[in-house]
């Protein structure tokens, strides 16, 4: 897929969960679909086939991502962060499915997970759902396959001294500010996972390993206890929130 690129956030910098998610994107991502990461310094430990992209450290959330965000050239872009663990096959056919109806109905993005999400049938589409553009749950930064120039628009509207605490929740309202307003949902029966969110087919990963600084095995016991064991984690250290 040359119109879409995997982008991976590392803001949190959670240096210790690096090995499972770059292991389980070897493992379960498609080789086709190019990577990047948003990192502030090189690292031996990213993969050759991640293309890292720098930000300053010392600048805000906000600028940080804009900054980076700037430098791709792809299309679309499919958001994760450091800690979306997968833990089964990426569903590429699916992706460009994806992509495709994005392009074919001018939407801004579509979230691979059903959240809290107020959301109601699109079209005859039997797996895609649009998102009330008045829920405050419009804007979220979770595994979503985004319009680029739009996500752009969304950061370049945020004010410059957003952190990600400021900048996620807010992001609702920059987009009805700015008339990104068409944002849909896939749902294809996928389990509930915890209260208030679902697996996900297409992009199965881990949402989130980590919560409040710790592993967060109330939800992903049976998923982060492999991890543990595959990449010799001390799961004490990090400690667990069950």
């Amino acid at each position: 897929m040359e119109n879409m690129a995997l982008v991976i956030d590392t803001n949190h910098r959670y240096s210790d969960v690096w090995a499972p998610c770059f292991g389980r994107l070897e493992k379960f991502f498609p080789k086709s679909i190019k990577k990047y990461i948003f990192v502030d310094i090189p690292s031996e430990e990213i993969p050759s086939d991640i293309q890292s992209i720098y930000y300053d450290d010392n600048e805000t959330y906000r600028n940080q991502f804009l900054s980076c965000l700037q430098q791709i050239e792809e299309d679309y872009i499919l958001y994760s962060s450091e800690d979306y663990i997968l833990y089964d096959h990426v569903q590429e056919y699916k992706l460009q499915y994806v992509v495709n109806i994005l392009e074919e109905n001018s939407a801004n993005f579509m979230k691979l997970i059903k959240g809290p999400e107020y959301v109601s049938r699109y079209r005859n589409y039997p797996d895609i759902f649009e998102i009330n553009p008045a829920d405050g749950n419009f804007f979220a930064q979770q595994a979503s396959v985004w319009n680029t120039k739009d996500f752009k628009k969304v950061f370049e509207a945020s004010p410059s001294t957003n952190g990600r605490m400021q900048q996620e929740p807010g992001g609702s309202n920059i987009c009805r500010q700015i008339g990104i307003n068409k944002g849909l949902q896939y749902y294809s029966g996928e389990d509930k996972r915890g209260l208030l969110h679902y697996n996900s087919s297409i992009f199965p990963y881990i949402a989130t390993a980590v919560v409040k600084g710790k592993w967060n095995i109330s939800e992903y016991n049976d998923e982060l206890q492999e991890i543990f064991q595959e990449y010799n984690i001390d799961a004490g250290i990090r400690g667990y929130n069950a």
